[in-house]
């Protein structure tokens, strides 16, 4: 952990990369996994150091607190910051590598058929998750690893430092699935599955995250939009 920083650029391999870097790496027998921030802008800079912790520690202390509380993530190993003239700089939040071979983004196709049961186990997750206070603010299906065994389902969460624990409402709880997902139908079916188990009134549930998942999908095409208009220029 202490030459971490100096030898993130080479260490293990590098299995993400846009705004922030994922690298997974062996030690031990185990493999575990680094996340390198990119550097915050000065006002969030300020703010890490000052006022609230910074996206690496939040990861940590998440992850401590989703695992007592009997929510699977990956177990948090350590998080380090480097500051720069007394300012949060680079950070790092390293956590064991879950071996889970599923990824929710694999239903971003739309293709339900024959998966039906890992849709409804993850509804009821989620019902885990929100009636305990849970409430994920990267709810999305990149962020949701899963695996089979036997007739059950497990769900990993990962990229945990949007996170907030309250007393969720309905409204709340049915808004959280605006960004799970791209295709309609599968949020559609999830919801559906969610609401029963809630014993909320599925048609009026339906239409109150489908609101949310249009407004959220609708302002991502128009951003991708105007930055193909851009490119074209």
């Amino acid at each position: 952990m202490l030459g971490l920083p100096e030898r993130f650029s080479s260490l293990g391999e590098c299995i993400y990369k846009a705004r922030n870097e994922l690298r997974r790496f062996a030690y031990g027998g185990k493999s575990y996994v680094v996340k390198g921030y990119k550097v915050p802008l000065l006002i969030n800079r300020i703010a890490y150091t000052f006022f609230r912790p910074g996206k690496a520690a939040r990861a940590y202390e998440y992850a401590m607190r989703l695992r007592s509380m009997g929510i699977e993530t990956p177990e948090p190993i350590a998080y380090i910051e480097i500051k720069r003239r007394g300012l949060l700089w680079h950070s790092f939040f390293v956590s064991e590598h879950c071996p889970y071979s599923g990824i929710m983004r694999d239903f971003e196709g739309g293709n339900i058929a024959g998966k039906e049961d890992i849709l409804k186990a993850f509804a009821a997750f989620t019902v885990k998750l929100h009636e305990k206070g849970i409430f994920h603010l990267d709810y999305s299906a990149g962020n949701i690893l899963f695996e089979r065994r036997g007739d059950e389902v497990l769900f990993s969460i990962l990229d945990l430092n949007r996170m907030r624990f309250v007393r969720m409402t309905p409204q709340m709880c049915l808004g959280n699935f605006n960004r799970f997902c791209r295709s309609e139908k599968v949020v559609r079916y999830v919801v559906e599955e969610y609401a029963r188990l809630r014993g909320w009134e599925v048609s009026s549930s339906v239409e109150i995250a489908m609101q949310a998942y249009r407004r959220f999908w609708g302002r991502i095409e128009r951003k991708d939009a105007w930055k193909n208009r851009r490119k074209s220029f």
